[in-house]
């Protein structure tokens, strides 16, 4: 179990960490002060959401450890 969790830990936050890297790219000029921080923290935590369902979902199906559908 605790190999599961530090596994979902991970895979949550580099999903949460990518999406606000991808939304912080696609501004035209990033500027920390002007940048829409709002926005992108809600896709990145609903992206985030969205893969720790999946990977409580992956916990059924598969290796018990692993929070994800292919492996």
């Amino acid at each position: 179990m605790k190999t599961y969790l530090k596994r979902l830990a991970f895979e949550v936050g580099g999903v949460f960490a990518g999406s606000l890297a991808a939304s912080a790219a696609a501004a035209e000029v990033f500027n920390a002060l002007t940048f829409d921080w709002g926005n992108a923290l809600t896709v990145a935590g609903s992206l985030s959401t969205l893969a720790l369902l999946k990977g409580v979902a992956a916990r059924f199906v598969g290796d018990p450890e692993s929070p994800s559908l292919t492996r």
